[in-house]
């Protein structure tokens, strides 16, 4: 470091007395004007792009959906939390499609419905006349992760509704998703509506852990039926009010592609043996220094063409410091990591992620040193980034150590859909019609869902729920109290109706 200095030092001593030379005052003169140029220029950019943008009042403060409709859509989507069915549990997902059945029974009776032997539900509601359209294909799941800790305001499956709440596991992920789908299907047959082509609506039972029995196997019967389609809709992003550097906005945030799943296994293996006689270096000793390394050496962060596009969607969103960097990619493009190091929702959308998630290696005895240490690594990869490439950093990473990194799975790739599909445009038309002033912004989801199981099936794979969600509106995916407002709920039943009218 100290050499740095001493050679900026010496560059501008000459810089300096170049100001001696014959034509050395008049260059210095234009690299001086040349910088201050470019720096006026960069701040200028940088307070536009802060004035560009406009903040948009809660969805759920500027429209009323239906009462009838959202009411009934509240009662049903409690009565789905008290049916705890976490993935795997059979019993409960039939006493989930019974509740269905009997809450939706227009809907039943009309569509063509069929069960999966895991209580995945594929469904198909036939156009009124025949049609050269494509089919859409509607999709959500009915499985639930467990209810786990940090509830206060109630348990985790009592579906309690209160305030204008609906709190419980699946409120958000994703049980409102379905019950707001059930709900609109059942008021447009209610209405005499009946679609222009075929709508498709499946349901996975197992998507909090990886879909590979519930959405897969649907695929698979669609495929072998040789369908396509025009467009297929997964949860994803929503209509959300997000608080960012003081500041509240409103956005719908339309996933156009996911990052990639994959997992690793790291090995350690050293000579175990009695803890009264350690050896220099244990099992667990390695493995803690090799997680370490991960941590602190994640992959370089990239910024795709998605995510240039919402970065500059967003921009009036941050802090004056964070819109300098974005309004002037080109010239800071390398200190975009460093402007976002403290933000994870961004860093997640501009590199690639590896955290360490399981360890294995605790001998029974508290005196034993284990001869084996393990840890599972969970990466989600940035389009562009293959699993083969990261298992190879990987491992020149813990070259050194006697660690061995191996590729358990390597997950789906996802393609990013554009945005000239029609049915993007569609969809983005419905939203703005019912909030005229709140922007779409598509964006990269950091988390997989079921619609990887589909890129066979549709060029045009879009990651969208309907839902408001925020601080006042619905949240706590995955944790204690999660919750969706009624009033969210009625807008996403409304959202759904008008995108099934227009298809």
């Amino acid at each position: 470091m100290s050499q740095f200095f001493a050679d900026l030092w010496a560059s501008l001593q000459i810089f300096y007395s170049n100001f001696n030379a014959r034509w050395g005052a008049l260059v210095n003169a234009v690299v001086v004007l040349v910088l201050l140029a470019l720096v006026l220029y960069a701040l200028t950019r940088a307070i536009l792009a802060g004035r560009k943008g406009r903040r948009v009042l809660s969805p759920l403060l500027t429209y009323e959906p239906d009462q009838e409709r959202t009411a009934r859509a509240a009662e049903s989507l409690a009565r789905a939390i008290r049916i705890p069915t976490v993935t795997g549990d059979g019993r409960a997902l039939r006493e989930l499609d019974k509740l269905l059945r009997e809450r939706y029974p227009r809907v039943m009776d009309a569509v063509d419905c069929a069960v999966l032997p895991d209580g995945s539900m594929l469904l198909r509601w036939c156009s009124a006349q025949l049609s050269d359209l494509l089919p859409v294909l509607f999709c959500a799941h009915l499985d639930v992760v467990p209810g786990g800790d940090g509830w206060t305001v109630c348990e985790p499956f009592d579906g309690l509704r209160q305030e204008g709440r609906i709190y419980g596991r699946g409120a958000v992920d994703c049980k409102g998703v379905v019950v707001a789908m059930l709900e609109a299907i059942q008021s447009l047959m209610d209405e005499g509506f009946a679609p222009r082509r075929d709508l498709y609506f499946a349901f996975g039972a197992d998507e909090e852990t990886g879909g590979s029995g519930g959405a897969r196997a649907i695929a698979e019967t669609l495929e072998r039926q040789g369908l396509k389609f025009d467009m297929i809709l997964d949860e994803g992003g929503s209509i959300r009010e997000m608080e960012c550097d003081g500041r509240t906005y409103s956005a719908a945030l339309i996933g156009m592609g996911e990052k990639r799943r994959c997992e690793y296994l790291v090995t350690v293996n050293c000579q175990g043996g009695h803890t009264s006689q350690p050896r220099r270096t244990t099992a667990l000793g390695v493995l803690s220094e090799a997680l370490c390394r991960v941590e602190s050496a994640q992959p370089h962060h990239r910024l795709i063409p998605l995510i240039r596009q919402r970065l500059d969607a967003t921009i009036s969103m941050y802090s004056f410091d964070k819109r300098f960097v974005i309004a002037n990619k080109p010239l800071f493009n390398l200190l975009v990591g460093w402007a976002f190091r403290d933000d994870p929702n961004v860093m997640a959308l501009i590199r690639t992620t590896i955290v360490p998630t399981r360890t294995d290696g605790s001998f029974p005895a508290a005196n034993v040193l284990p001869a084996t240490a393990s840890a599972h690594l969970n990466a989600r990869l940035l389009p562009g980034d293959t699993p083969e490439k990261i298992l190879e950093q990987l491992r020149e990473l813990l070259a050194d150590l006697p660690a061995e990194v191996e590729l358990l799975e390597a997950g789906e790739e996802s393609f990013i859909t554009p945005e000239k599909q029609p049915m993007y445009r569609l969809l983005q038309n419905v939203i703005q019609e019912q909030f005229p002033h709140l922007p779409c912004i598509p964006t990269l989801m950091t988390s997989a869902g079921d619609a990887r199981h589909y890129s066979n099936l549709s060029d045009c794979i879009l990651r969208f729920s309907p839902l408001v969600t925020g601080k006042d509106s619905g949240g706590g995916i995955h944790e204690g109290d999660e919750f969706l407002a009624e009033r969210s709920l009625g807008v996403a039943v409304e959202l759904y109706r008008d995108l099934m009218k227009k298809l």
